[in-house]
């Protein structure tokens, strides 16, 4: 592995604030201690040297020490020249710490081992070596890893061979029960790389989801809602609308046959992805579009810890959504002034229009104009202009505000 150990040195020492030099002289100045590059920005020079993929510069790099994360995070801080910002921020329930160089994040954590008691808990962690900790992470092609101080690459499950055959391998049998949300995670390499799932780890995906709700080890009893499960996959949802395609990773979930990891009544046909996008053109709740047809509403919204004022935005969605479907006639005559006030006087959340703006039908433009046109348009009298002319300050004051403004919205028919 001499040629893949000098061109991955070799890149490495690209790395801005003279970062590898940095680590080198830490690790003389700790009795030779272990620090590795590991995960997603070795996967990724590999990627570019085998397919000629290109990637954007990085900007999050992944480092494991044997022993404290803390005491290298200071000594880089302590170190490193020519910058204009550097932050440690410290998380002391996985020992580690994330730090960030002007646009650059470097994550450091200490060699760890975890077991998981039940899907999508917390692990309990023990400190452990490097070799340890490769076993916990997700697919073969993230347990690569580069040890500097001998300049030795770590290739214990064969990352090296998945990443040349573009093939998606879950690290061992317990993957998706231990982190049920690395699924969403396999599906977005899946779209990134252009990799294929292997058969093993379809099938080990596809069986973990069907043995829904899980037991727990410790109790024995069955997990409806694993407490961090949710937030995961809102986290891995949130990841993937900002630096993916979240269409196609939605597409991929559904052809895997393992969509009920995200709501089992999603029908992925031309209209629900044309509205994920309408709901990405509109910078809308991802999360609440993926959730909104949920046959148990309520189940649903504990699964992924949806707060009281997300539920009632799903709520009003799916009231409002039987009234128009229901009243079809009536709704075709409305004027905008008028579905001003069926929107208005419901006091409908802006999220709720987007919902119903993405489900397409006969009235999409009128909510659309509401969302961006009639809501923002105001009475060319105020209150103060009112007093002037004689009107009282209260009731009728505040409804011959609003008749003027309707005038001003029905203008826009007019014109």
């Amino acid at each position: 592995m001499n040629d893949i150990s000098d061109y991955i040195q070799g890149e490495l020492n690209k790395i801005p604030f003279n970062l590898y030099n940095l680590i080198t002289k830490y690790i003389e100045s700790n009795n030779n201690t272990k620090v590795a590059f590991v995960g997603g920005y070795l996967r990724d020079l590999l990627i570019r040297k085998y397919h000629k993929k290109s990637f954007p510069e990085p900007v999050d790099i992944d480092l494991v020490v044997e022993g404290s994360s803390i005491c290298l995070a200071k000594f880089i801080k302590k170190n490193i020249v020519n910058v204009d910002l550097c932050l440690i921020k410290e998380f002391n329930l996985y020992n580690t710490v994330e730090i960030n160089i002007n646009d650059y994040k470097i994550d450091i954590a200490s060699a760890r081992k975890e077991i998981y008691s039940a899907p999508g808990l917390n692990p309990t962690v023990t400190s452990s070596t490097i070799e340890e900790d490769l076993k916990r992470r997700d697919f073969t092609i993230n347990t690569i890893a580069f040890e500097v101080s001998k300049m030795k690459i770590y290739d214990l499950y064969g990352g090296i061979s998945d990443i040349k055959n573009k093939k998606l391998n879950l690290l061992h049998s317990n993957s998706i029960s231990d982190d049920p949300s690395r699924l969403i995670r396999c599906a977005k390499y899946a779209s990134r790389l252009d990799f294929n799932i292997s058969n093993n780890s379809l099938k080990q995906s596809q069986e973990t989801v069907r043995k829904w709700p899980w037991k727990s080890l410790e109790t024995y009893q069955k997990m409806i809602f694993p407490p961090a499960l949710g937030i995961r996959i809102r986290m891995e949802i949130a990841e993937i609308q900002k630096h993916d395609n979240l269409n196609n990773v939605i597409s991929i979930i559904h052809q895997w046959k393992v969509i009920s990891i995200l709501n089992k009544n999603i029908k992925v046909d031309k209209r629900f992805l044309r509205g994920l996008n309408w709901i990405k053109k509109l910078n809308g709740n991802y999360m609440l579009y993926l959730l909104k047809d949920s046959e148990d509403l309520g189940t649903a919204c504990r699964r992924f810890l949806v707060n009281n004022s997300e539920k009632k935005i799903l709520e009003d969605y799916s009231n409002i959504k039987k009234i128009l479907k229901n009243n079809q006639k009536k709704f075709i005559h409305y004027s905008p002034s008028t579905w001003t006030k069926f929107i208005e006087n419901r006091n409908l959340n802006d999220e709720t229009v987007k919902l119903l703006i993405c489900d397409g039908g006969p009235y999409w433009r009128n909510l659309f104009r509401w969302l961006f046109i009639y809501k923002s348009i105001k009475s060319k009298k105020d209150g103060e202009t009112l007093k002037k002319e004689g009107w009282e300050p209260g009731k009728e004051m505040g409804k011959e505000i609003k008749r003027l403004r309707y005038l001003e919205i029905d203008k826009l028919k007019r014109n």
